[in-house]
């Protein structure tokens, strides 16, 4: 059985880990920790192990799911779906009207679910994420080679609750 709620500190390093093992570009300890002890983030646990989190931010009436990761051993499982249905609960109990998020272009999975759970595209971030390959191409300049990291595209999604 997976619970939620939010996070304590004995918590934070599990899904920092977890967060790390998913991540190319990972924020440090300290933002991530910050995030997550907000009162606002969620943590996953399955048989009292941290399983998946949610980091949310909320200005005015308005949530932001910041990072939302699912232990890989764990996926498929239906923990994501409920991260989302509780950051919905916690939202309109915090009187919030819409909630946002950025997705990468690439991650099908993650957009099929945020579509099914109500999310609209809305907008689009160009070169917003570092992409997943190391190396797209090389520049020559001053004859110096330099290696040119490719750069992917995010969806903005929004949600009316």
């Amino acid at each position: 059985m997976v619970v939620i709620s939010t996070f304590t500190e004995v918590e934070v390093a599990v899904a920092y880990r977890i967060f790390k093992s998913d991540r190319m570009n990972t924020w440090s300890y300290g933002i991530f920790e910050k995030s997550a002890l907000n009162n606002l983030s969620l943590v996953a646990k399955k048989n009292n192990n941290t399983v998946g989190y949610v980091l949310l931010s909320s200005v005015l009436d308005e949530s932001t799911i910041e990072e939302i990761t699912v232990d890989i051993d764990e996926r498929k499982k239906g923990i994501g779906r409920k991260l989302i249905q509780a950051t919905f609960t916690q939202a309109l109990r915090m009187q919030q009207q819409f909630i946002y998020l950025e997705v990468r272009f690439s991650n099908t999975p993650a957009i099929e679910l945020y579509r099914s759970m109500g999310f609209e595209l809305i907008g689009q971030r160009k070169n917003y994420y570092k992409a997943a390959r190391e190396v797209d191409h090389v520049t020559y300049t001053n004859n110096k080679i330099t290696p040119v990291a490719p750069r992917e595209n995010a969806y903005i999604m929004k949600k009316v609750l």
